[in-house]
């Protein structure tokens, strides 16, 4: 028995966009090279299939809209199993080897909560990012002691490491006191 259709991180972007609103394949790619996300492929030999393959999953739907003097647009959106699959997504638990292996997939995610998550449930997700990341943080300390004596090269790529995660930790406290002070009961 197959497995069952899962959104590759491309497709879990492309959810998140259709969510924030509907949109055609070149809206989509115009969204890719105009913003952060242009890490991502915006050729349409990327984005296409992914949304077809979506589609074809049950996670998003479109319609053909037609303009007069313009070719037909086709206009894609989410459907209830896309919505759902995106809200799992943004709510699933951070790992330490996340903030080194998915910073890029953490952010989007932080991007994406907007319209999906509320102000306490984005908040929890900045805390539990604050916290994963002083624990990496403190494990690349730990490996800086007892690696800086046999490796100068090794301790200083160990502390540039350190002090990225640091700046990620002030960003995570930023935004914590953005929200607290938008979120009227905070505890």
């Amino acid at each position: 028995m197959a497995r069952p259709y899962s959104p590759t991180l491309l497709g879990y972007v492309l959810l998140g966009l259709l969510n924030q609103l509907p949109r055609s394949g070149y809206d989509v790619r115009m969204e890719m090279e105009t913003t952060p996300m242009g890490h991502f492929s915006s050729s349409p030999g990327s984005i296409y299939p992914a949304l077809q393959l979506l589609k074809k999953n049950g996670f998003i739907d479109s319609e053909v809209i037609h303009r007069s003097r313009l070719k037909p647009r086709e206009v894609f959106h989410l459907t209830e199993k896309g919505k759902k699959a995106l809200s799992a997504w943004l709510h699933k638990r951070l790992a330490v080897s996340d903030l080194r292996d998915n910073l890029s997939e953490l952010m989007l995610r932080f991007r994406f909560m907007e319209d999906i998550a509320s102000g306490q449930e984005t908040l929890r997700f900045l805390q539990d990012f604050r916290r994963k990341a002083r624990t990496y943080a403190s494990i690349l300390k730990s490996q800086t002691r007892t690696q800086a004596e046999s490796s100068l090269h090794f301790a200083l790529s160990l502390q540039r490491e350190i002090s990225m995660i640091q700046m990620h930790i002030d960003w995570a406290d930023q935004a914590m006191s953005a929200f607290e002070a938008t979120e009227p009961n905070t505890p």
